[in-house]
């Protein structure tokens, strides 16, 4: 009797963790995510510094461009950054994987990444940046756009 007591408590709870899933937004829980990985600290070597992430409207054209900077002292090769669109509402809409335009990125280098939707008529309502090499691994990444100031201004 105690054993069908157990069970039926862990399935509710279960259940009830399947329902917070479903009614929370993404974003929420990839803020989660990246406040689990702060708090871990020193566990997750940062390879590489995100300097700049922007956008711009114009001619109909919806560009997000950014600059990464490898902070390590080895070369990094074929990185990508995934760049998640979301809907008004906060739904993930799209994902695209946007090769940066150097295929190596030495010590202290930096390289650049562009993304551009022709026609464009205000369908995303927000977006966020990761980085990928090519064969797969995450690349982690210190955010350094805080660190330059009031206006951020491309390098």
């Amino acid at each position: 009797m105690d054993l069908i007591r157990i069970l039926m408590i862990v399935m509710a709870l279960v259940v009830a963790a399947g329902f917070i899933m479903i009614i929370i937004p993404r974003a929420t829980f990839d803020r989660a995510a990246q406040n689990l990985q702060e708090r871990r600290g020193k566990a997750i070597q940062e390879q590489i510094a995100l300097l700049y992430l922007g956008d711009e409207i114009k001619d109909q054209r919806f560009s997000i461009r950014g600059v990464i900077r490898n902070i390590t002292t080895q070369p990094i090769e074929k990185v990508d950054a995934a760049i998640r669109l979301y809907l008004m509402d906060g739904s993930l809409v799209e994902t695209n994987l946007v090769r940066m335009n150097k295929e190596t990125i030495a010590p202290d280098e930096t390289a650049e990444f562009r993304l551009v939707y022709p026609n464009y008529s205000s369908q995303f309502g927000s977006y966020a940046v990761d980085f990928k090499t090519r064969d797969g691994n995450n690349v982690f990444y210190r955010d350094m756009r805080a660190t330059q100031g009031p206006k951020q201004t491309p390098p």
